[in-house]
Formats: structure tokens, sequence, C-alpha cells
């Protein structure tokens, strides 16, 4: 059996968000895959991105789960409509092999939405699931924001009920309060780019090329901190500090008050961010290598809101996460035995400094990264990784 493993596609519905471009290359590596006729294709959360669509934005920005029940599969045809060669080759490739759907963060409503899963369905024949866990070969793939504290669901003892991720509430308080305003007299490109800097704290950097080079005549960095330091101002915002950081919850209101301008928002917005950005480069692989050395079980509360009960897993020689948007294979030994550790990546562009420095400004680029593992009776598995390296003609910003 042959199984391809691809991770955070975001395909889109051509709103601003929508900046997947290689319809032509997914559908062509789907085409050559289904001439195995052993064949499975696995995609580890954030296939479609629903989170920052045209149809959650129409909305508006309302509760976490009344938006999961008032979202319905015109979401999904958008996307199709935005990619048919993507959804054709998809289609295609189900008439004669299985498509597992892990759900990740950009596409939870999926799985909290049964009008979506069907019609995803109906357009796919793909099998919407939590996790992906095989006992045959041992390998559990999984989106990976279960192990990320602002994308991952919390727990409110008190009521007994689940606490929506902040990561959520982020980017559509964000698409409402920033991204809306700059698109009034900024390029697409603003909106389009700056969720995709990497790493994170260049964000900083990027702002103020883009003002310089679209002679914007706006602070769009002053913009971008204060709508942050709004957001967290918000009922929802204090809430979720107060669940998931019962101590810092107090501290967080030096944090979120007017006192000491701009300045003091700006430092504690970079420490933040920092200290985000130096965990998502490990925090998935420890978490991985944790697993795989038996040091750590999956439990309910880490498949919180995904699945009501930990998952049983017998042996595992493998570990496969998305999420991070950065791909790597990683060999793990122990007992003897070699291990591994898959991130799949991410088709989304990133936008870095061109040889890492200010001065040459930034270049867009995307690494279009898969894993195929062949599973032959009687035979090790072979883990077959590919990248491909896509970089804007036009040159930096």
């Amino acid at each position: 059996m042959k199984r391809l493993f691809l991770s955070d596609l975001h395909i889109g519905d051509g709103s601003a968000k929508d900046d997947f471009e290689f319809d032509a290359e997914l559908s062509n590596l789907i085409a050559d895959f289904s001439q195995h006729s052993d064949a499975e294709i696995v995609i580890v959360g954030d296939g479609f991105e629903i989170l920052e669509s045209r149809a959650v934005k129409d909305i508006g920005l309302v509760p976490f789960y009344e938006l999961g029940t008032q979202l319905d599969g015109s979401v999904i045809d958008d996307i199709a409509r935005r990619h048919p060669i993507v959804f054709e080759a998809f289609r295609e490739f189900a008439k004669s092999h299985k498509i597992f759907y892990i759900v990740g963060n950009h596409d939870y409503y999926l799985l909290s939405n049964k009008s979506l899963r069907e019609r995803l369905a109906e357009l796919l024949n793909v099998e919407v699931i939590p996790y992906y866990y095989n006992p045959d070969i041992g390998i559990l793939a999984i989106h990976g924001n279960q192990f990320d504290i602002i994308n991952k669901f919390g727990y409110d003892k008190k009521n007994g009920s689940l606490v929506p991720p902040l990561g959520d509430y982020i980017a559509r308080y964000m698409m409402f309060h920033f991204d809306e305003y700059i698109q009034t007299f900024a390029p697409i490109e603003v909106t389009r780019d700056y969720d995709n800097v990497r790493p994170i704290l260049d964000v900083f950097h990027w702002f103020d090329r883009a003002v310089e080079v679209y002679d914007l005549g706006v602070d769009i960095l002053e913009l971008w901190i204060s709508t942050f330091l709004n957001m967290m101002r918000t009922s929802e915002a204090k809430f979720w500090m107060k669940k998931n950081f019962p101590v810092m919850h107090c501290f967080s209101r030096v944090f979120l008050n007017r006192v000491g301008g701009m300045k003091f928002g700006s430092l504690l917005v970079r420490m933040t961010m920092k200290i985000r950005n130096f965990r998502k480069t490990d925090y998935l692989y420890k978490t991985a290598k944790a697993l795989l050395v038996g040091n750590k079980v999956l439990t309910k509360e880490d498949l919180l809101g995904y699945c009501d009960k930990a998952i049983e897993i017998d042996e595992l020689n493998g570990v496969i996460f998305g999420h991070i948007h950065h791909n790597c294979l990683r060999i793990i030994p122990h007992d003897g035995q070699n291990k591994f550790y898959i991130n799949c990546g991410s088709w989304r562009p990133v936008v870095e400094k061109v040889n890492g420095k200010k001065k040459f400004g930034f270049q867009r680029k995307a690494e279009l990264f898969y894993t195929i593992i062949v599973d032959n009776p009687g035979s090790d598995l072979e883990i077959i990784t590919s990248v491909t390296n896509k970089m804007n003609r036009n040159g930096a910003m």
C-alpha cells in the first residue's frame, strides 16, 4: 500500500486570504499517484481554507459555536468553483481510491457541521476524521494544533464546557478590524502576505517595507498592533485568558491597559510573538518524540473538541503532523529501532527576507512538500519525501 500525505494546502474561495496558486502542480501529483492501484491520500488538516473564507466574513464576527451552525455547504461550493481542476483530480482519484481528510484548525467546522461534511463528501467522497491511526504499520497522523495553546480547545471546569481556540477568534477579528480597513487603501498583497511572513517576528520589518514600497502614508504596523491590543481587550479574549492562564490573567490587565501607549504595547506583542515563534520551531517535534519513545500518551485533554476519548495506540513507528508550515523528516532512534517524525509543511507561500537581510527586501516563495509511505508486506516501511520550490519571478518587494 502507498499512502500520500499532504498538509496545509489552504485551498480557498478566491477571497483575499486565498493564496493557493498551485492547482496544476497538485492536480498533476494526484493524477500521477492515482496510477497506483493500492493508493490512499491522507490530508493532514487545513486542506481547505474555511476559517478565512468569504462565507465566514458574510456571517460576521459571531460567537464560535454560532458560526459553526450558520455555515452551510455553499462555502465548499465556492472553493470548488475557484479551484475546479483540483476538485476534478480529487474526484477522479476517489472513484477507485480512498481519501482521508483530517480536520485542522482552519477547517474545524467540517467536524462540527454536518452539512459541510455532507457537501464535501458529495463533491469528493472523502472521509472526514479527527485523526488517522493505522495500527498495521504504526503510523499516527494528526494536524498538530491540538498541542498549540493558541489553537487548541480549553476546558471550563466551572461550567463543564469547552473553551474555543483563541486563534480562531484572532483570525476573524483581524479579518474584520484590520484586513477590511487596509484593503481600502493598500494593494491586496498587503492583506494576503502579512500572515505568511516567516519567521513571524519579521512581520514588523515587513510592515515597514510595505509602507515604503507601496507609498501608503499610513503606519500599518502601529495600526496592526493597536488592532491586536483592542482584540485582547474584548470579552472573548479576556474569557480565554482567564480560563487558560488564571494566574497570568491578572498580569494581562497591565498588558491590556492603555498606560504606556503604543511603545509598551509593541514591546509586549513582540515578546509574546518571540516566545510563540520559539515554541513553534520545536514543540511538535518534542511532542512526536515523546509519543514515539513512550514518554507520552494521547489523552482526552489532548483531543478536546476533536474526539471524546483517548486514542488507543498499540504500536507507534511514525508520527505525522502539519500546522506549523515547516516541513521536515527526522529520525528518532529508540530501543534499537529507527522511528520517524514528519511534518508535511504547507503549500501556502511564505514571505522571507532575501538572504535574511532587511535591506534586500522580502521574497515570496513556496515549498510544495509531500511524503509517500510505502508499506510492502514483509519489508521495512519506505519513506519518500519531495519538495518543489516555487519562487516569485518578479523579485523582491
